[in-house]
């Protein structure tokens, strides 16, 4: 088929929609999300801007080509943060055109193709994929690659060797993608059967040869570790954690035929329930029936058996040997289950012609518009507030803010996940607060909290309670709040001489920032507590009104209840409140709740609120 002018207009309208409603939720912060679409994606926005390394199994091919694209936009003037999603955009971008090319050479039809690649640029794994910092689209534009010299017709001039090359370089990419292989067979036989018996094993080795080319890339993993460059996941300097990282060994433990069988129906419900999101129920039951029609079809017989048998293989692995959601098992199955919708569409408008006084023009365009209009509302409807919620998500920008409060030179600690990431992009790509030393769980406190300023935020302790820190240094640990949300783990306690019954306020002072209150108060008693006490912080307007309040259930944000405390030591709290105009007073204290119901309050102090306009 050639493809002139008049032939790349259908495609050219689909892309322009397609890049619209991609731009419309590209990721421009560091990421926040901890949805599974979203877990890497931080980590992706630095490595792409510092060379480092990524997770299992370090996908050095795709470092090194995107790191490459995001040094050129960024020369461009696209930010840091940005530039990472940018290059997601533009894999996807030439993947759908790629599939494009593929659906309307296996079908003649260009406004069909053109229409079953703008539904499938609307799924949500393809659209996700093209808005934020990850590795799928340049995974899917491999695939489409392979599917389309697969495909073409007339053969291509040694397409084994072209399919070996390639494949080798997707699969040591991600392998994944070696799901694809059964259906690439399928549609190379002929070439083999071609090829006389006498060179069939220098064909054979040739191909091996040309796949392990794709390892190439993996020199750049010990290179990077052994130039001490910063983000580099594991420890690919050296052969053992080289092969960690090549064999993905981290991920052995989503790998392995369910023990059970509530396991293998856990498996398909949570496959299926991803596709029926991605393409819709009518969706999923078109596309198979699409496929099942191209079968009947010869025109599409050939394109329909290798693309679902890639779907099968890809369903099969994902069901029987895979016990999470992987997108670059997903993508597979999606695309050509997409096909069928295009396959489905030739058949209904074959059907169509033969009707009386249907006219062929027409009467088909508008059939498809109005199927095309129905489908693309609902893909619309269901997955733009979705996309916008994880690419706006605030939390990586809420974590750069509470970053840059913390104490010059200390040591945080942020278990990996988004979080983690944000503060490191803050570090290490927006050059914020290089004085941090930046740690996961994995560090070893028992040699920085007793030498080090050691802090983390006040959440942390949901997943790492204070036993879990002295199960780390070997003996007791005292909380503090150090700035808000930010708690200090030291291992010895700050101690005052205090006087008189109870615990006491014996500072307390109130800063005013630009859109808040802090009121920071050090507690302390002579005597260990012997009963629990609730905080209470109000924010009182002229006439005693409570306008605004910080209460906690234990002071350093409910992680030091009373009677863990020290005789004489001081727990050093903090209290945000927001900065309301009519704020007069903050009065604070202890208290309990009766029998009754009724609070008793104690030790209760009031602070007036002076700030500077």
């Amino acid at each position: 088929m050639k493809f002139t002018r008049a032939a790349a207009l259908p495609f050219g309208t689909v892309l322009l929609v397609l890049l619209i409603a991609y731009l419309s939720v590209l990721q421009t912060i560091p990421n926040g999300s901890e949805h599974y679409y979203m877990i890497d994606v931080g980590e992706t926005q630095i490595v792409m801007n510092v060379w480092g390394t990524l997770h299992m199994t370090g996908y050095p091919l795709y470092i090194l080509l995107t790191g490459t694209l995001v040094a050129l936009l960024k020369g461009l003037g696209v930010s840091a943060v940005t530039a990472p999603a940018v290059t997601s955009l533009l894999y996807s971008l030439l993947a759908l055109s790629l599939v494009y090319v593929l659906a309307a050479h296996i079908t003649r039809r260009r406004w069909l193709s053109a229409l079953m690649v703008l539904l499938y640029g609307l799924t949500r794994t393809v659209w996700v994929h093209s808005a934020i910092a990850e590795i799928y689209a340049f995974g899917l534009l491999l695939l489409v690659a392979l599917l389309l010299l697969a495909l073409w017709q007339p053969p291509i001039r040694r397409r084994v060797y072209w399919l070996a090359l390639l494949g080798g370089i997707a699969v040591f990419h991600h392998r994944a993608l070696l799901m694809v292989a059964p259906a690439l067979l399928l549609a190379a036989w002929p070439d083999f059967v071609a090829t006389p018996r006498r060179r069939l094993p220098l064909l054979l080795i040739g191909a091996l040869a040309l796949g392990l080319l794709g390892f190439l890339p993996y020199a750049y993993l010990p290179l990077r570790a052994w130039a001490d460059a910063g983000w580099v996941y594991g420890d690919p300097g050296t052969w053992k954690g080289f092969l960690d990282q090549f064999f993905g060994t981290e991920a052995s433990h989503f790998m392995g035929l369910p023990s059970t069988l509530d396991g293998l129906l856990a498996n398909f419900n949570r496959i299926n329930t991803v596709l029926i999101t991605d393409l819709t129920l009518p969706g999923v039951l078109v596309g198979l029936a699409g496929l099942l029609l191209g079968l009947r079809d010869a025109r599409t017989r050939r394109a329909a058996a290798v693309l679902g048998l890639s779907a099968l293989v890809a369903y099969a692995f994902h069901v029987l040997f895979y016990t999470d959601i992987l997108s670059a098992l997903i993508l597979p199955i999606t695309l050509s289950l997409a096909f069928g919708w295009l396959f489905a569409a030739v058949a209904l408008l074959d059907g169509l012609r033969k009707l009386p006084r249907f006219h062929p023009v027409y009467g088909q365009g508008a059939v498809m518009a109005l199927l095309v209009g129905l489908m693309a509302a609902a893909l619309i409807s269901s997955h733009v507030p979705f996309l916008r919620d994880l690419t706006t998500n605030p939390t990586g920008l809420e974590t750069q803010n509470l970053v840059r409060e913390a104490p010059q030179d200390a040591v945080l600690m942020l278990d990996w996940g988004p979080r983690h990431f944000a503060a490191g992009f803050l570090r290490d790509v927006m050059g914020e607060r290089r004085d941090l030393m930046l740690v996961t769980h994995k560090a070893d406190f028992s040699q920085l909290i007793p030498t080090r300023t050691v802090v983390t935020p006040e959440y942390t302790f949901y997943n790492r309670p204070v036993s879990w820190w002295q199960e780390q240094t070997g003996g007791k640990v005292y909380l503090s709040a150090i700035e808000p949300q930010l708690v200090r783990i030291a291992a010895q306690p700050e101690r005052a001489a205090v006087t008189g019954a109870g615990v006491q306020a014996l500072e307390h002072t109130l800063d005013c920032t630009a859109d808040g209150l802090n009121l920071r108060v050090a507690w302390a008693s002579a005597t260990v507590p012997t009963a629990d006490r609730s905080v209470f912080v109000h924010l009182l307007d002229a006439v005693g009104n409570v306008i605004a309040q910080a209460d906690e259930s234990a002071p350093v944000y409910g992680w030091r209840p009373l009677t863990t405390w020290d005789a004489g030591e001081v727990v050093r709290d903090v209290y945000p409140l927001p900065r309301l105009p009519e704020a007069a007073t903050v009065a604070f204290g202890l208290y309990t709740q009766q029998a009754d119901g009724s609070f008793l309050n104690e030790s209760v102090n009031e602070v007036a609120v002076i700030c500077d306009p």
